[in-house]
């Protein structure tokens, strides 16, 4: 087998990777890209769920909250996003299928009428469990990871995130002030 290794082929290989990053050359191939996003977003379809919550998430009294999301065209298999903004901006998210809710759920419960309102309340109640407590507060416990991540970040934030969801899955995080972005502590399962 012959290797692909002589200055032609790398030339080769340079222009392609050159054709096909490019910039668009002319207004037309950028209105024409532009169409695109728009039509690739108004075919999105309207989510099944959609709930929100404000919240202070950085402890700097900045504008923030949590949006909760579900979207799909099957209760089994929607795709569920929630996400964390400060000042407007997703700075976190996490996603994960209904199924994953729904796996304490009798089967009997889940193919029937009944599974709607049962997954509605259990994302009604993932929202409501998002909290965010002082690191300093009685009861909150730092494991000795914990400590070894919040020792390399300056300064050291001051609240903790935490939430549930699914079958028994938890996430703590902390925001990074100075790099704008919240950082895990911890999650499990």
């Amino acid at each position: 087998m012959r290797a692909f290794t002589g200055p032609r082929t790398v030339r080769v290989i340079v222009a392609a990777i050159g054709l096909a990053c490019r910039a668009p050359d002319s207004a037309h191939e950028s209105a024409a890209a532009a169409e695109t996003a728009r039509s690739a977003s108004a075919a999105a379809p309207a989510p099944w769920y959609r709930a929100a919550r404000t919240l202070d998430l950085t402890g700097g009294g900045e504008p923030g909250g949590v949006r909760l999301e579900a979207a799909g065209a099957r209760l089994d298999s929607l795709r569920i996003v929630l996400s964390l903004l400060v000042a407007g901006e997703v700075k976190h998210r996490e996603e994960w299928g209904s199924s994953y809710e729904l796996a304490l759920v009798d089967s009997a419960v889940r193919r029937s009428p009944r599974g709607h309102g049962a997954l509605r309340a259990k994302l009604d109640s993932v929202l409501a469990g998002v909290t965010v407590q002082r690191l300093d507060a009685p009861g909150v416990r730092l494991t000795a990871e914990d400590s070894a991540i919040l020792a390399g970040l300056v300064p050291r934030p001051t609240h903790r995130i935490s939430f549930s969801y699914g079958y028994e899955s938890t996430t703590r995080l902390v925001w990074d002030a100075p790099r704008s972005r919240f950082v895990r502590l911890w999650s499990c399962c």
